[in-house]
């Protein structure tokens, strides 16, 4: 039996497409022009088995005009773009890269914060310029106490980078009373003990209804002078008018972004663009080739596996009550 595959950007990685391609998948693609709305038109005049999922939102009521639809594969490990209460409704399981791309994204999170402890990106610009500039001196790492918040596998791969540059390790999460012994890293008792204690923060949680600006006025009152934010998870994780403020009145040494509330910003409608000691980037965490190829192949994976009824990886479903036979 052959399958019918949307994939929700323009192509996919090598890696992905030969699995599709040698189990006789048709797969469609989205154009970027075209964006959401080709993406919805398609939903409601094919009868696709499956959706490959990059950078487009899916609501419940776009998955509801495709009644064939079995499964969402996201070719990433975040699914906030996913409406996953309307997928259950449909019985649909939306299925996550995990762990796909841990490392690319562990490796970009030390970036940022060599980026902004050095003054990098400052360095580079004033430089390229003509200047010579040297009166900002940066932060030494080694010894800094870092703050994970979330441990999931990038924040793991973190620490361990982290470790190895001399940095001492905690890490908060709501679920980490389950995780077992994580030595070398320790356990904060709480988001704000963690915050109270750290030098350097950097955000790995999911993104959800519970947590958004999670990290506000009052967190960010808890950090000192010297304190650097990282965030590669969402940026609706941060109040990003209260963090705009704080770096403007220099009450922490600087930040770096991988994400934003919205993305990409729109002219004028982000406070944090041009704020000072701010290092942004455009989601670029996940984005190296080897990334991009393990997160295709493992969308691809998960979704045969749904549709020819195999076992799913341990964590690959969001939403397992959606697996049950239709």
């Amino acid at each position: 039996m052959t399958f019918r595959i949307l994939v929700t950007a323009p192509h996919l990685e090598a890696d992905g497409l030969a699995l599709l391609t040698a189990a006789g998948c048709t797969v469609d693609f989205v154009t970027l022009a075209g964006g959401r709305a080709e993406m919805e038109g398609k939903l409601a005049a094919t009868p696709y088995d499956a959706v490959i999922s990059r950078s487009i939102p899916i609501t419940g009521a776009v998955m509801a005009t495709c009644p064939t639809l079995r499964a969402i594969s996201r070719a990433a490990v975040g699914y906030d773009l996913i409406d996953v209460a309307g997928a259950s409704a449909c019985g649909i399981p939306v299925l996550t890269a995990v762990g796909a791309n841990a490392q690319s994204v562990a490796e970009y999170s030390i970036g940022l914060m060599l980026a902004v402890a050095r003054n990098i990106v400052r360095h580079d610009r004033l430089t390229q310029a003509g200047g010579w500039d040297r009166t900002r001196i940066g932060i030494e790492l080694s010894g800094r106490r870092l703050g994970l918040v979330g441990f999931g596998r990038i924040a793991r791969n973190v620490a361990r980078i982290a470790g190895a540059i001399g940095m001492q390790v905690s890490a908060y999460s709501p679920n980490l009373a389950a995780a077992g012994d994580i030595a070398p890293v320790t356990r904060a008792g709480s988001l704000h003990d963690l915050l109270r204690q750290s030098d350097v923060v950097s955000l790995h949680a999911p993104m959800s209804a519970t947590n958004r600006h999670m990290i506000g006025a009052a967190e960010l009152a808890l950090l000192g002078s010297e304190a650097i934010l990282v965030n590669t998870a969402r940026g609706g994780l941060i109040d990003e008018p209260a963090l705009a403020e704080v770096l403007r009145e220099g009450r922490i040494y600087g930040a770096g972004l991988d994400v934003l509330s919205t993305e990409p910003p729109p002219p004028g409608g982000n406070p944090l663009v041009g704020a000072p000691n701010l290092v942004l980037s455009p989601h670029m965490g996940a984005a190296t080739t080897i990334a991009r190829a393990a997160t295709a192949r493992a969308a691809a994976t998960h979704a045969l596996a749904v549709l020819r009824g195999d076992r799913l990886p341990e964590g690959a479903c969001v939403n397992r009550e959606a697996l049950r036979p239709r």
